[in-house]
């Protein structure tokens, strides 16, 4: 045994994980969902197969784990752009920009997003994963905006689980249309006018 693997063995479970979940991302960003693996996180870690199913048990748990690790690293700054405002249309604009600005200068983060979003509901039988994943986000964005309703005093519209649904929907639309807009003025001008109606909708009586 080398220095190198002695010293793997008696890491933390919590250190392997992230170093399992720092695999994982790399393999997505590779080889894409399909080449997600627990053997290829195994391989691209460096350790033994049954390391990864200690850790993780299925295939799924390993990727849920890792849009949860994402969704950590990304909602706070997102989040506390909205939290800075008190009108309603500045925040949803300040959040749906800070998400874009954080894709497109940091795009592998999101690589897994993206290739689950592309997958479908039932390609590859990732169909679970998808639905866990729209779950994760819209609880979140749900959590978020009874945050700041609560904060600023603000009564929507619509339940916060409808309004999440709605913000998901232009931020996965703006999302892509970034994706194919170099230098986002396009995507900004849409992102003003998206904003403004959802904002709308969100703050007048159906």
């Amino acid at each position: 045994m080398t220095e190198d693997e002695g010293t793997r063995g008696y890491r933390s479970r919590a250190d392997r994980r992230e170093e399992l979940l720092d695999a994982a991302a790399l393999v997505v960003r590779d080889e894409g969902l399909g080449g997600l693996t627990t053997r290829a996180v195994a391989a691209r870690a460096g350790v033994a197969h049954g390391v990864v199913h200690y850790v993780f048990g299925a295939r799924r748990h390993l990727v849920v784990a890792l849009l949860e690790r994402q969704a950590r690293a990304s909602l706070p700054r997102v989040l506390g752009a909205a939290d800075a405002h008190d009108d309603l249309t500045a925040a949803l604009d300040a959040a749906v920009a800070a998400w874009i600005e954080l894709v497109r200068t940091e795009p592998e983060r999101f690589r897994l997003l993206e290739a689950l979003s592309a997958s479908g509901p039932g390609a590859a039988g990732d169909g679970p994963l998808l639905e866990a994943e729209r779950r994760l986000w819209r609880d979140a964005v749900d959590a978020a905006l009874r945050h700041w309703s609560t904060m600023h005093d603000v009564v929507l519209a619509v339940p916060t689980p409808v309004a999440a649904d709605a913000v998901i929907a232009v931020v996965d639309g703006l999302t892509r249309s970034s994706a194919s807009d170099p230098d986002g003025a396009a995507t900004d001008r849409s992102r003003a006018l998206l904003v403004r109606g959802l904002a709308h909708a969100l703050s007048t009586a159906p």
